[in-house]
Protein backbone atom coordinates (compact mmCIF):
# COMPACT_ATOMS: atom_id res chain seq x y z
CA UNK A 1 0.00 0.00 0.00
CA UNK A 2 0.77 3.58 -0.87
CA UNK A 3 0.31 6.65 0.82
CA UNK A 4 0.98 9.89 -0.89
CA UNK A 5 1.20 13.20 0.55
CA UNK A 6 1.14 16.42 -1.97
CA UNK A 7 2.73 18.97 0.06
CA UNK A 8 2.90 22.55 -0.42
CA UNK A 9 5.06 24.50 1.90
CA UNK A 10 3.56 27.28 1.92
CA UNK A 11 -0.17 26.68 3.05
CA UNK A 12 1.25 25.17 6.84
CA UNK A 13 4.94 26.03 7.36
CA UNK A 14 5.48 29.19 4.92
CA UNK A 15 8.58 30.88 7.76
CA UNK A 16 9.14 27.80 9.03
CA UNK A 17 12.51 25.57 8.76
CA UNK A 18 10.75 22.45 9.07
CA UNK A 19 7.13 21.11 7.15
CA UNK A 20 4.77 19.32 9.23
CA UNK A 21 2.70 16.48 7.16
CA UNK A 22 -0.41 15.54 9.35
CA UNK A 23 -1.74 12.78 8.22
CA UNK A 24 -5.55 12.39 8.05
CA UNK A 25 -5.03 8.82 9.39
CA UNK A 26 -2.45 7.34 11.47
CA UNK A 27 -0.39 4.52 9.38
CA UNK A 28 0.40 1.45 11.57
CA UNK A 29 2.03 -1.75 10.82
CA UNK A 30 1.41 -5.41 12.39
CA UNK A 31 4.24 -7.66 13.24
CA UNK A 32 3.93 -8.85 10.02
CA UNK A 33 4.41 -5.43 8.15
CA UNK A 34 7.31 -2.98 7.51
CA UNK A 35 7.26 0.33 6.39
CA UNK A 36 9.66 2.77 3.81
CA UNK A 37 9.91 6.56 2.50
CA UNK A 38 10.42 7.90 -0.62
CA UNK A 39 11.05 11.68 -1.78
CA UNK A 40 9.60 11.78 -5.11
CA UNK A 41 10.41 14.91 -6.10
CA UNK A 42 10.81 18.44 -4.99
CA UNK A 43 10.97 21.60 -6.15
CA UNK A 44 11.85 25.35 -4.97
CA UNK A 45 12.69 29.16 -6.40
CA UNK A 46 15.73 29.60 -5.43
CA UNK A 47 15.36 33.04 -3.65
CA UNK A 48 17.74 32.21 -0.44
CA UNK A 49 19.80 35.39 -0.05
CA UNK A 50 23.77 34.00 0.23
CA UNK A 51 24.69 36.53 2.72
CA UNK A 52 21.13 37.04 5.39
CA UNK A 53 20.40 37.57 8.91
CA UNK A 54 19.27 33.73 8.11
CA UNK A 55 22.79 32.55 7.61
CA UNK A 56 23.84 34.79 10.43
CA UNK A 57 26.75 35.84 7.82
CA UNK A 58 25.74 39.59 7.49
CA UNK A 59 27.36 41.65 10.37
CA UNK A 60 30.30 42.63 11.37
CA UNK A 61 32.04 44.81 14.10
CA UNK A 62 34.41 47.88 13.96
CA UNK A 63 36.11 48.26 16.97
CA UNK A 64 36.89 52.20 16.56
CA UNK A 65 39.17 53.84 19.20
CA UNK A 66 39.40 57.84 18.89
CA UNK A 67 41.78 60.13 20.26
CA UNK A 68 40.95 63.63 22.09
CA UNK A 69 43.92 66.29 21.78
CA UNK A 70 43.72 69.42 24.36
CA UNK A 71 45.66 73.01 23.38
CA UNK A 72 47.16 75.54 25.24
CA UNK A 73 47.74 79.07 23.70
CA UNK A 74 51.10 79.64 23.82
CA UNK A 75 54.42 79.70 21.46
CA UNK A 76 54.31 82.44 18.86
CA UNK A 77 54.54 81.99 14.81
CA UNK A 78 55.47 84.91 11.99
CA UNK A 79 51.91 85.93 10.61
CA UNK A 80 51.94 89.62 9.22
CA UNK A 81 54.19 89.67 6.31
CA UNK A 82 54.18 90.84 2.82
CA UNK A 83 52.92 87.36 1.08
CA UNK A 84 49.50 88.26 -0.37
CA UNK A 85 50.35 92.09 0.22
CA UNK A 86 53.24 92.58 -2.12
CA UNK A 87 55.44 90.85 -4.77
CA UNK A 88 58.73 90.74 -5.05
CA UNK A 89 59.24 93.91 -6.76
CA UNK A 90 57.35 95.39 -4.23
CA UNK A 91 54.24 96.29 -6.19
CA UNK A 92 50.70 95.76 -4.25
CA UNK A 93 49.07 92.77 -4.95
CA UNK A 94 45.57 93.95 -3.22
CA UNK A 95 43.31 97.04 -4.05
CA UNK A 96 44.46 99.53 -1.50
CA UNK A 97 40.94 101.72 -0.63
CA UNK A 98 41.76 105.64 0.26
CA UNK A 99 39.54 107.64 2.15
CA UNK A 100 40.68 111.19 1.59
CA UNK A 101 38.00 112.85 3.79
CA UNK A 102 39.53 110.41 6.78
CA UNK A 103 42.71 110.81 5.53
CA UNK A 104 43.36 107.16 5.82
CA UNK A 105 44.14 104.36 3.03
CA UNK A 106 43.57 100.67 3.51
CA UNK A 107 44.53 97.06 2.16
CA UNK A 108 43.17 94.05 2.84
CA UNK A 109 44.18 90.54 2.67
CA UNK A 110 42.05 87.37 3.65
CA UNK A 111 41.46 88.27 7.34
CA UNK A 112 43.52 90.72 8.05
CA UNK A 113 43.44 94.47 6.89
CA UNK A 114 46.04 97.11 7.33
CA UNK A 115 45.08 100.80 7.71
CA UNK A 116 47.53 103.99 7.17
CA UNK A 117 46.41 107.21 8.79
CA UNK A 118 48.05 110.75 7.88
CA UNK A 119 46.39 113.75 8.07
CA UNK A 120 48.87 115.44 6.58
CA UNK A 121 49.78 113.73 3.10
CA UNK A 122 46.72 111.61 2.83
CA UNK A 123 44.42 113.65 0.64
CA UNK A 124 43.91 112.11 -2.58
CA UNK A 125 42.10 108.82 -3.41
CA UNK A 126 43.49 108.04 -6.76
CA UNK A 127 47.19 107.89 -4.86
CA UNK A 128 48.44 105.28 -3.68
CA UNK A 129 50.22 105.84 -0.04
CA UNK A 130 51.45 101.90 1.06
CA UNK A 131 55.12 101.04 1.17
CA UNK A 132 56.42 97.28 1.33
CA UNK A 133 57.23 98.10 5.00
CA UNK A 134 56.09 94.04 5.39
CA UNK A 135 59.06 92.51 4.08
CA UNK A 136 61.53 90.78 6.44
CA UNK A 137 64.01 92.90 4.93
CA UNK A 138 63.78 96.63 5.90
CA UNK A 139 64.44 99.52 2.93
CA UNK A 140 64.69 102.64 3.79
CA UNK A 141 63.35 103.49 0.43
CA UNK A 142 59.88 101.72 1.72
CA UNK A 143 59.23 103.84 4.21
CA UNK A 144 55.73 105.09 6.19
CA UNK A 145 55.66 108.62 8.07
CA UNK A 146 54.78 107.88 11.74
CA UNK A 147 55.13 111.15 13.43
CA UNK A 148 56.22 114.82 11.89
CA UNK A 149 53.97 117.78 12.37
CA UNK A 150 50.81 115.51 13.21
CA UNK A 151 50.65 112.63 14.73
CA UNK A 152 49.98 109.17 12.47
CA UNK A 153 49.10 105.99 13.29
CA UNK A 154 48.90 102.14 11.61
CA UNK A 155 45.96 100.45 12.40
CA UNK A 156 46.28 96.11 12.10
CA UNK A 157 42.60 94.28 12.14
CA UNK A 158 42.47 90.64 12.56
CA UNK A 159 40.79 87.85 13.42
CA UNK A 160 44.02 85.99 14.41
CA UNK A 161 45.56 86.01 18.25
CA UNK A 162 48.52 88.72 17.87
CA UNK A 163 50.95 88.52 19.99
CA UNK A 164 53.94 90.49 19.53
CA UNK A 165 54.75 93.32 16.89
CA UNK A 166 58.54 93.72 15.78
CA UNK A 167 59.34 97.09 14.27
CA UNK A 168 62.09 99.23 12.93
CA UNK A 169 62.07 102.88 12.84
CA UNK A 170 64.23 105.16 11.06
CA UNK A 171 65.16 108.72 11.05
CA UNK A 172 67.36 110.58 7.76
CA UNK A 173 67.83 113.57 9.60
CA UNK A 174 70.63 114.81 11.13
CA UNK A 175 69.93 115.85 14.92
CA UNK A 176 72.19 118.03 17.06
CA UNK A 177 71.17 116.54 20.58
CA UNK A 178 69.17 113.33 21.52
CA UNK A 179 65.65 112.50 21.15
CA UNK A 180 63.07 110.43 22.78
CA UNK A 181 60.43 109.27 21.54
CA UNK A 182 57.15 106.88 22.68
CA UNK A 183 56.03 104.68 20.28
CA UNK A 184 52.64 102.93 22.10
CA UNK A 185 51.01 99.93 21.28
CA UNK A 186 47.09 100.41 21.47
CA UNK A 187 44.52 97.73 21.83
CA UNK A 188 40.83 98.50 21.09
CA UNK A 189 38.76 98.03 24.04
CA UNK A 190 35.59 96.90 22.93
CA UNK A 191 33.40 97.42 26.06
CA UNK A 192 34.41 100.97 27.11
CA UNK A 193 34.93 102.25 22.90
CA UNK A 194 38.10 103.52 24.05
CA UNK A 195 41.98 102.07 23.24
CA UNK A 196 44.06 100.67 25.98
CA UNK A 197 47.62 100.97 26.17
CA UNK A 198 49.25 97.67 26.52
CA UNK A 199 53.02 98.25 25.42
CA UNK A 200 55.00 101.38 25.35
CA UNK A 201 58.73 101.45 23.96
CA UNK A 202 61.06 104.85 24.15
CA UNK A 203 63.27 105.24 20.97
CA UNK A 204 66.39 106.91 22.06
CA UNK A 205 67.83 108.45 19.09
CA UNK A 206 71.14 109.77 20.03
CA UNK A 207 73.56 109.55 17.59
CA UNK A 208 74.74 113.28 16.82
CA UNK A 209 75.79 114.55 13.88
CA UNK A 210 74.41 111.69 11.62
CA UNK A 211 71.37 111.67 8.99
CA UNK A 212 70.67 108.42 9.16
CA UNK A 213 69.65 105.99 12.05
CA UNK A 214 67.51 102.81 12.65
CA UNK A 215 66.54 101.64 16.19
CA UNK A 216 64.36 98.29 16.34
CA UNK A 217 61.56 97.49 18.84
CA UNK A 218 59.43 94.76 20.10
CA UNK A 219 55.94 95.14 21.62
CA UNK A 220 53.90 92.51 23.17
CA UNK A 221 49.99 91.99 23.01
CA UNK A 222 49.80 91.24 26.59
CA UNK A 223 49.75 94.31 28.71
CA UNK A 224 52.23 94.07 31.94
CA UNK A 225 49.54 93.33 34.88
CA UNK A 226 48.51 90.60 32.40
CA UNK A 227 44.95 91.83 32.10
CA UNK A 228 44.95 92.40 28.45
CA UNK A 229 45.71 89.14 26.48
CA UNK A 230 45.28 88.54 22.63
CA UNK A 231 42.04 87.49 21.55
CA UNK A 232 40.63 87.25 17.88
CA UNK A 233 39.23 90.23 15.93
CA UNK A 234 41.21 92.15 18.31
CA UNK A 235 42.16 95.87 16.68
CA UNK A 236 45.52 97.22 16.82
CA UNK A 237 47.30 100.49 17.08
CA UNK A 238 50.83 101.62 16.54
CA UNK A 239 51.23 105.12 17.06
CA UNK A 240 53.36 107.53 18.58
CA UNK A 241 52.17 109.48 22.14
CA UNK A 242 55.40 112.34 21.59
CA UNK A 243 53.80 115.73 21.16
CA UNK A 244 56.50 117.16 18.91
CA UNK A 245 59.88 115.97 17.34
CA UNK A 246 62.21 117.86 15.24
CA UNK A 247 62.25 115.15 12.35
CA UNK A 248 60.34 113.25 10.52
CA UNK A 249 59.84 109.63 12.38
CA UNK A 250 59.33 106.73 9.69
CA UNK A 251 58.51 103.02 10.23
CA UNK A 252 60.22 100.42 7.62
CA UNK A 253 59.44 97.57 9.25
CA UNK A 254 56.59 95.79 10.53
CA UNK A 255 56.34 92.54 11.01
CA UNK A 256 53.78 90.37 13.66
CA UNK A 257 53.59 87.30 15.19
CA UNK A 258 50.45 85.41 16.58
CA UNK A 259 49.72 83.17 18.89
CA UNK A 260 49.85 79.35 18.21
CA UNK A 261 47.83 76.65 19.99
CA UNK A 262 50.21 73.94 21.36
CA UNK A 263 48.45 70.44 21.07
CA UNK A 264 49.24 68.15 23.75
CA UNK A 265 50.09 64.32 22.25
CA UNK A 266 46.07 63.36 22.66
CA UNK A 267 44.06 60.83 24.99
CA UNK A 268 43.27 57.51 23.70
CA UNK A 269 39.54 57.21 24.44
CA UNK A 270 37.76 53.70 25.17
CA UNK A 271 36.74 51.89 21.92
CA UNK A 272 33.76 51.45 20.48
CA UNK A 273 32.80 48.90 18.73
CA UNK A 274 30.05 49.83 15.48
CA UNK A 275 28.19 46.85 14.24
CA UNK A 276 28.22 46.77 10.63
CA UNK A 277 24.82 45.26 8.91
CA UNK A 278 25.21 44.17 5.31
CA UNK A 279 21.88 44.02 3.88
CA UNK A 280 20.28 40.82 2.88
CA UNK A 281 20.66 39.50 -0.65
CA UNK A 282 22.49 38.06 -3.49
CA UNK A 283 26.41 38.68 -3.87
CA UNK A 284 28.82 38.15 -6.08
CA UNK A 285 32.37 39.75 -5.55
CA UNK A 286 31.72 43.20 -7.34
CA UNK A 287 28.29 44.45 -5.06
CA UNK A 288 30.12 42.88 -2.16
CA UNK A 289 33.31 45.11 -2.75
CA UNK A 290 30.76 48.13 -3.46
CA UNK A 291 28.81 47.55 -0.37
CA UNK A 292 31.42 47.00 1.61
CA UNK A 293 33.01 50.27 0.80
CA UNK A 294 29.50 52.05 1.30
CA UNK A 295 29.63 50.73 4.44
CA UNK A 296 33.15 51.23 5.46
CA UNK A 297 33.84 55.15 3.74
CA UNK A 298 32.97 56.37 7.66
CA UNK A 299 36.05 54.46 9.02
CA UNK A 300 38.05 55.69 5.72
CA UNK A 301 38.82 51.90 4.98
CA UNK A 302 38.27 50.70 1.46
CA UNK A 303 37.71 47.24 -0.11
CA UNK A 304 39.11 45.87 -3.24
CA UNK A 305 39.05 42.76 -4.25
CA UNK A 306 42.05 41.10 -6.45
CA UNK A 307 41.49 40.08 -9.83
CA UNK A 308 44.00 37.26 -9.94
CA UNK A 309 43.34 35.78 -6.63
CA UNK A 310 40.28 37.00 -5.32
CA UNK A 311 41.46 38.14 -2.11
CA UNK A 312 39.97 40.56 -0.15
CA UNK A 313 41.67 43.76 0.79
CA UNK A 314 40.56 46.15 3.36
CA UNK A 315 43.03 49.33 3.33
CA UNK A 316 43.22 52.01 5.71
CA UNK A 317 43.20 55.30 4.06
CA UNK A 318 42.67 57.83 7.02
CA UNK A 319 45.30 60.89 6.88
CA UNK A 320 47.85 61.53 9.12
CA UNK A 321 45.74 63.51 11.68
CA UNK A 322 46.72 66.67 12.43
CA UNK A 323 43.86 68.68 15.64
CA UNK A 324 43.16 71.81 14.94
CA UNK A 325 41.08 73.95 17.26
CA UNK A 326 37.68 73.16 15.04
CA UNK A 327 38.70 69.23 15.17
CA UNK A 328 40.42 67.54 17.74
CA UNK A 329 39.73 64.59 17.64
CA UNK A 330 40.89 61.52 15.54
CA UNK A 331 37.73 59.59 15.16
CA UNK A 332 39.79 57.16 13.19
CA UNK A 333 42.61 56.39 15.38
CA UNK A 334 42.57 52.88 15.91
CA UNK A 335 40.57 50.51 13.44
CA UNK A 336 39.61 46.55 14.24
CA UNK A 337 37.90 44.36 12.37
CA UNK A 338 35.81 42.25 14.80
CA UNK A 339 34.80 39.09 12.03
CA UNK A 340 32.50 36.59 13.80
CA UNK A 341 33.95 32.80 14.28
CA UNK A 342 31.63 31.46 12.62
CA UNK A 343 32.62 29.29 9.58
CA UNK A 344 30.79 30.30 6.37
CA UNK A 345 31.56 33.61 7.78
CA UNK A 346 35.35 33.32 7.58
CA UNK A 347 34.81 31.68 4.15
CA UNK A 348 33.06 34.74 3.18
CA UNK A 349 35.96 36.54 3.81
CA UNK A 350 38.74 34.45 2.78
CA UNK A 351 40.07 33.93 6.82
CA UNK A 352 40.94 29.90 7.06
CA UNK A 353 43.29 29.55 9.81
CA UNK A 354 43.90 32.37 11.16
CA UNK A 355 40.96 33.97 12.80
CA UNK A 356 41.68 36.39 15.41
CA UNK A 357 39.03 38.03 17.40
CA UNK A 358 40.46 41.32 16.80
CA UNK A 359 41.91 42.11 13.54
CA UNK A 360 43.68 45.46 13.19
CA UNK A 361 43.30 47.45 9.96
CA UNK A 362 46.90 49.68 10.27
CA UNK A 363 47.12 53.03 9.60
CA UNK A 364 48.26 53.86 5.56
CA UNK A 365 48.24 50.07 5.27
CA UNK A 366 45.73 47.09 4.57
CA UNK A 367 44.76 43.97 6.10
CA UNK A 368 44.20 40.95 3.21
CA UNK A 369 42.63 37.68 3.47
CA UNK A 370 44.38 34.52 3.99
CA UNK A 371 42.86 32.84 0.79
CA UNK A 372 40.32 33.93 -2.06
CA UNK A 373 36.65 35.21 -0.65
CA UNK A 374 33.94 32.31 -1.14
CA UNK A 375 30.35 33.82 -1.55
CA UNK A 376 28.93 30.33 -1.76
CA UNK A 377 26.32 29.55 0.77
CA UNK A 378 24.01 27.40 -0.40
CA UNK A 379 25.59 24.89 -2.70
CA UNK A 380 23.47 21.75 -1.23
CA UNK A 381 20.09 21.61 0.51
CA UNK A 382 19.62 18.54 2.82
CA UNK A 383 16.30 17.56 3.24
CA UNK A 384 16.09 15.26 6.59
CA UNK A 385 13.06 13.52 8.46
CA UNK A 386 12.58 12.81 12.13
CA UNK A 387 11.24 9.30 10.95
CA UNK A 388 13.68 6.33 12.60
CA UNK A 389 15.64 4.87 9.74
CA UNK A 390 16.56 1.06 9.89
CA UNK A 391 20.20 2.11 8.08
CA UNK A 392 20.84 5.70 10.20
CA UNK A 393 22.36 8.22 7.59
CA UNK A 394 25.70 9.25 8.11
CA UNK A 395 27.05 12.60 7.28
CA UNK A 396 30.52 14.64 8.44
CA UNK A 397 28.80 18.08 7.54
CA UNK A 398 30.59 20.81 8.98
CA UNK A 399 29.19 23.66 11.58
CA UNK A 400 28.15 26.82 9.58
CA UNK A 401 27.54 29.12 12.23
CA UNK A 402 26.08 28.67 16.19
CA UNK A 403 22.32 27.93 14.99
CA UNK A 404 23.56 24.58 13.36
CA UNK A 405 21.91 21.34 14.54
CA UNK A 406 22.48 18.14 14.21
CA UNK A 407 20.66 15.55 11.79
CA UNK A 408 18.14 13.36 11.23
CA UNK A 409 18.02 11.01 8.84
CA UNK A 410 19.03 12.33 5.37
CA UNK A 411 15.83 11.85 2.82
CA UNK A 412 17.85 13.87 -0.36
CA UNK A 413 21.19 15.83 -1.14
CA UNK A 414 20.16 18.17 -3.70
CA UNK A 415 22.14 20.55 -5.78
CA UNK A 416 21.37 24.40 -5.38
CA UNK A 417 24.39 26.32 -6.66
CA UNK A 418 22.16 27.58 -9.34
CA UNK A 419 21.41 31.44 -10.00
CA UNK A 420 19.36 33.27 -7.94
CA UNK A 421 15.69 32.92 -8.68
CA UNK A 422 16.00 30.40 -10.94
CA UNK A 423 13.70 26.63 -10.05
CA UNK A 424 15.47 23.99 -8.13
CA UNK A 425 14.30 21.08 -9.32
CA UNK A 426 14.79 16.88 -7.56
CA UNK A 427 13.44 14.19 -9.14
CA UNK A 428 14.02 10.71 -7.06
CA UNK A 429 15.27 8.75 -10.64
CA UNK A 430 17.03 6.78 -8.67
CA UNK A 431 14.05 5.52 -6.95
CA UNK A 432 15.61 5.91 -3.44
CA UNK A 433 13.49 4.44 -0.58
CA UNK A 434 14.56 4.04 3.00
CA UNK A 435 13.13 1.75 5.32
CA UNK A 436 12.00 3.06 8.65
CA UNK A 437 11.58 1.21 12.15
CA UNK A 438 8.22 3.46 12.94
CA UNK A 439 4.92 1.18 13.65
CA UNK A 440 2.62 4.00 14.06
CA UNK A 441 2.79 7.26 12.60
CA UNK A 442 0.90 10.53 13.23
CA UNK A 443 2.74 13.58 11.92
CA UNK A 444 6.15 13.46 9.68
CA UNK A 445 8.22 16.26 10.02
CA UNK A 446 11.14 17.43 7.29
CA UNK A 447 13.39 20.02 7.73
CA UNK A 448 15.91 21.80 5.52
CA UNK A 449 19.60 22.84 5.96
CA UNK A 450 22.52 23.89 3.61
CA UNK A 451 25.68 21.84 3.81
CA UNK A 452 26.71 23.58 7.14
CA UNK A 453 24.27 22.27 8.96
CA UNK A 454 22.79 25.99 8.66
CA UNK A 455 18.82 25.63 9.02
CA UNK A 456 16.63 26.93 6.00
CA UNK A 457 13.87 28.77 5.77
CA UNK A 458 12.21 27.93 2.78
CA UNK A 459 8.93 30.22 2.03
CA UNK A 460 7.65 28.46 -0.78
CA UNK A 461 8.69 24.26 -1.86
CA UNK A 462 6.65 21.95 -3.34
CA UNK A 463 7.06 18.03 -2.77
CA UNK A 464 5.91 14.82 -2.90
CA UNK A 465 6.22 12.01 -0.51
CA UNK A 466 5.25 8.47 -0.20
CA UNK A 467 4.94 6.18 2.82
CA UNK A 468 5.17 2.68 1.12
CA UNK A 469 3.52 -0.53 3.39
CA UNK A 470 5.16 -3.74 2.48
CA UNK A 471 4.72 -7.28 3.63
CA UNK A 472 7.57 -9.30 4.88
CA UNK A 473 8.24 -11.73 3.73
CA UNK A 474 8.71 -14.58 6.40
CA UNK A 475 4.87 -13.95 6.76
Amino acid sequence: MIYNYYIDKRKNNKLDDFIDIHLEHPIETTNYEYLKVKLCDFKFLNNIFNISSNLMNNQFNIRRYSKTYTYVWGGSELFLTDEGFFDDQNALLVSEVVDATQHKSTITYDNTSLTYYNTATITDDTQSYWENILNDTPDTNRKMELQDSYVNFIEITSDERISSFDCIFYRDNSISSPVSIDIVLKKYNTLSGFWDNIDIQTLSFAILNVNEEQISASFSAVDIGNSISPAPNDKYRITSNTGSIPFPLYIIKLQVDKQIPVYDSGTINTPVEHTITIPDGFYKSSNFKTTLNDLLSSYKLTATIDQYNNKLKISNDNPTFVPTIEDLIDDNYQLDLIIPNIQNMLENWGINNSHQTYIPVPFNSYYESDTHINLINLSKIIITTDLNFQNKTHNEIIKGNEIHRGFGNILAWIDTDEAPYTCIKYRNYEDLTYRIENRHITTIRLRFYNEKSQPLILDNSLLHLQIIKYQKKSY
